[in-house]
């Protein structure tokens, strides 16, 4: 790579949260060269509220910054919402802490990974009676990956309870960690890279809001 060419990169990591728009298409934000494996590429703890995430509220969703959290709301019933940074990556670490504060137990929510437009990414749920589910998602459509049907977990804090929710996304390798016990690993080649972000779905029940703390993602 030209000498002016490592500059532009330089000059565009630095500049806040606006780094993957500079990247050429062909480069993601862990692939820099001077990037170490667990390095921290972006940490979030919701405290600025110019960080990049949507900011929604009408009558369908909520989305926005609130006490050092993010929060998503979700008016109506079989409903799905999502919100990333607008950065872009390939191998990574992302991590959260989550936890319902309203709606039916069975809301789910979690992470997605490698998002490449709505409709388009890998996610990575859990729900607060317990059960968990990796999907991929591809024009809107949920297939779940190297399972049949949601898994129940005992390793899932339930009810009002906070749970961190960690992922890997690394070559075709996908898997789900909750408090730090892996509970699903898939491989998969759909999508090599994209966007990181958070996600709640709701089922027949309506009404459901999860916040987000700490969000974070390392490079593989």
């Amino acid at each position: 790579m030209h000498k002016k060419s490592i500059l532009f990169v330089l000059v565009c990591l630095m500049a806040a949260f606006s780094l993957s728009a500079c990247l050429p298409d062909w480069l993601n934000v862990d692939q820099l060269p001077w990037l170490e494996k667990n390095q921290v590429l972006f940490a979030d703890d919701f405290s600025d509220q110019t960080t990049g995430w949507e900011n929604i509220n009408d009558v369908y969703e909520l989305k926005g910054y609130s006490d050092n959290a993010y929060i998503i709301s979700l008016k109506r019933e079989n409903s799905r919402s999502w919100s990333v940074p607008g950065l872009r990556f390939a191998d990574t670490v992302i991590s959260v802490k989550t936890q319902r504060i309203s709606g039916a137990q069975d809301t789910n929510f979690g992470l997605i990974c490698r998002y490449q437009g709505p409709g388009n990414y890998y996610s990575f749920v859990i729900s607060s009676d317990g059960y968990y589910a990796v999907f991929r998602v591809i024009n809107g459509e949920e297939t779940l990956l190297g399972m049949e049907q949601f898994v129940y977990s005992d390793e899932i804090a339930q009810a009002d309870a906070v749970n961190q929710i960690s992922v890997v996304c690394s070559g075709n390798q996908l898997s789900l960690s909750v408090n730090g016990k892996t509970l699903h690993s898939v491989r998969d080649e759909s999508f090599t890279a994209g966007d990181v972000g958070l996600i709640v779905e709701t089922r027949a029940e309506g009404g459901a809001s999860v916040l987000f703390k700490d969000f974070s993602v390392t490079k593989q």
